[in-house]
């Protein structure tokens, strides 16, 4: 390494807080979701501070997970970790499962008469739309089905109408989706005058939201090209769109997912937008007038939620240099209500960022390096190339404590944002379809060879890194590249794509007929691509770190390329974590993770 560890210790890694989400209780306290090693809990501030789920680890079983919770007022719905949805009276400090503890539930939300609830659920592979009494009194009902899966389910003022999101296979959200409605009929109520809004199998749709008032239904969705925002007069039927960007539709990975919100009093949105990495907050008009709000001190922004009585709104906010914030705007002002983790470290502590950019094929490929803060070396910095999971999705110019233990050590990190990536265009996504293993690689290369001839990467000291599909892309590039890198780190990573069709989670199940091809018909493909076939060619040191229980990228995924490794003699650690999924929460195996990965790094790329 380049210089000895100062601030990002692993220790300190570990002890890090998630924040994941926000909201409002009746009493205009923020609420906020908070990740404690594997366990998360509701806390609130403001006038009533405290942790409101202490006996409770709250998490939703959805797909990737989101959704957690919600909160109309001071009724408060939560999802237990492999357990039932509870209600929680905030007044009276009385809680109560409301959904019976089978299948898995989220996205849950309460109608504004505050007498029913509505929620994503699946059981056995079927997914639904479930309405329940609030009070418990009833068994739930099975609202909505047909589709193969369903998000976003959200209220229409007068609790009479519904609007949510579908899509099937083989379908991906963000490839084709349908923005519903329908209407509520009887005691038990049955849905009646059902209708699609928006969206079809090849153009997507993301979050429905009616204007308090009731007069208005705003959603996102995508033209082909870009984003548009649009919006319903509920008066007349008129639809028409308020604003367009490449950035306003992002990958929906997870439940409960927000980028928009309606002012309290239904005069004008505010809205989440991306541009070249960096995000930023539109207030927008139902005239159509956009202006953008003064972003402070933060370049990244997730999870809107306007206060339903003041001109306010809670964020999750960061910077490369601020960690993740609860931030509350409120008339023009920015205040911070929780930290992720203690910010008692000085500015040489976290990486400078910017956006940059390369030529490939005549494709202009975008990402963002991040750099430690003292003058570059005459030789060029050691270069860490890290490629992100999906690989529908992006990075951004967000807080990341990993990339701060790697630039704290001397490296700089570049980001790449390959072809594939989320927000830069409809086209710009598109162009990884049919050829992921190819694109991706290949623009993950070509970056670490453009910082080195722009004189800001150590030719000598390149490695790669990556989870998931960005594990299956460093796979690939050590395989096609030797001799490019010194040393590669696979998380969770990719091995076998006609295994993993078969083994995989139902959200992904046929997520590889876009970007590889449909089976049987390229059988052939998913071998040539798959990195297990040809890891005998893997010369450079490799660390390979895996989850026991990922039900995403099972644990044969990652034995069948290790046994591969050994069969080739070549250099490599692996670690199995016990309990972890796709992705790591626990404290000490995120500690274990950088301490291990330091080390590795030490021995072969110094």
């Amino acid at each position: 390494m380049t210089s000895v560890s100062r601030w990002w210790t692993p220790m300190r890694l570990s002890l890090r807080l998630r924040l994941d989400d926000v909201a409002w209780t009746g009493d205009q306290d923020p609420v906020w979701l908070e990740g404690r090693s594997d366990r998360s809990t509701l806390m609130r501030g403001g006038d009533h501070p405290g942790e409101l789920t202490p006996e409770h680890s709250v998490r939703a079983g959805v797909g990737y997970g989101g959704g957690d919770f919600c909160l109309a007022d001071d009724q408060l719905l939560f999802v237990q970790r492999n357990g039932p949805l509870w209600h929680l009276d905030l007044k009276i400090h009385k809680a109560m499962a409301v959904m019976p503890r089978f299948g898995a539930v989220a996205s849950p939300t309460v109608s504004p008469d505050q007498r029913s609830l509505l929620c994503v659920h699946s059981l056995d592979g079927i997914d639904c739309l479930a309405l329940a009494p609030l009070d418990g009194r009833h068994w739930p009902c099975d609202l909505v089905r047909g589709a193969d899966f369903y998000m976003q389910p959200t209220w229409h003022p007068g609790s009479k109408r519904i609007a949510w999101v579908e899509w099937d296979h083989p379908q991906m959200p963000w490839d084709g989706a349908r923005l519903m409605e329908g209407r509520l009929e009887g005691n038990r109520p049955a849905l009646t005058d059902r209708s699609q809004i928006a969206g079809s199998s090849h153009h997507a749709v993301f979050q429905p939201c009616w204007s308090p008032d009731g007069n208005y239904l705003a959603w996102v969705e995508s033209d082909g090209q870009g984003h548009l925002l649009r919006l319903r007069d509920e008066r007349d039927g008129s639809i028409r769109t308020l604003a367009g960007s490449l950035g306003l539709l992002p990958p929906a990975w997870v439940q409960g997912g927000r980028v928009l919100g309606w002012k309290s009093d239904s005069t004008k949105l505010w809205v989440l937008d991306v541009s070249n990495g960096q995000g930023r907050i539109l207030s927008i008009g139902v005239e159509g007038t956009p202006e953008e709000i003064d972003p402070g001190p933060y370049t990244w922004f997730s999870q809107i939620t306007p206060s339903p009585y003041q001109d306010a709104f809670l964020v999750v906010a960061s910077s490369p240099w601020i960690p993740d914030r609860v931030a509350l705007w409120k008339d023009g002002i920015w205040t911070t209500v929780a930290q992720s983790t203690p910010e008692d470290l000085p500015l040489d502590a976290y990486p400078t960022s910017r956006p940059v950019t390369w030529e490939v094929e005549g494709t202009t490929i975008h990402g963002l390096l991040f750099e430690p803060r003292s003058p570059t070396p005459p030789e060029g910095w050691p270069l860490l190339v890290n490629v992100h999971g999906g690989p529908t999705s992006a990075r951004s110019l967000s807080f990341s404590a990993d990339t701060c233990f790697f630039t704290d050590r001397g490296w700089a990190v570049l980001e790449v944002n390959y072809r594939g990536s989320t927000g830069y265009g409809e086209a710009y996504r598109l162009a990884l379809n049919g050829r992921w293993g190819e694109l991706d690689t290949l623009d993950c290369v070509e970056g670490a060879k453009a910082m080195v001839a722009q004189g800001m990467a150590n030719p000598k000291r390149l490695a790669i890194k990556g989870g998931s599909a960005g594990g299956f892309t460093v796979l690939n590039a050590l395989i096609h590249h030797p001799g490019l890198f010194r040393a590669g780190i696979s998380n969770y990573g990719v091995t076998d794509l006609a295994q993993l069709e078969a083994t995989t989670h139902k959200f992904e199940a046929r997520y590889l007929d876009q970007l590889v091809g449909p089976l049987p018909q390229e059988a052939a493909l998913y071998q040539s691509r798959s990195p297990v076939h040809h890891a005998q060619k893997i010369r450079d040191p490799l660390a390979i770190f895996q989850g026991s229980d990922d039900k995403v990228v099972p644990l044969n995924q990652a034995e069948s390329i290790v046994d591969a490794l050994k069969q080739a003699g070549t250099p490599h650690h692996y670690r199995v974590f016990e309990g972890e999924g796709h992705g790591w929460r626990r404290s000490d195996t995120i500690e274990t993770y950088y301490r291990e990965v330091g080390t590795f790094l030490e021995a072969h790329a110094s």
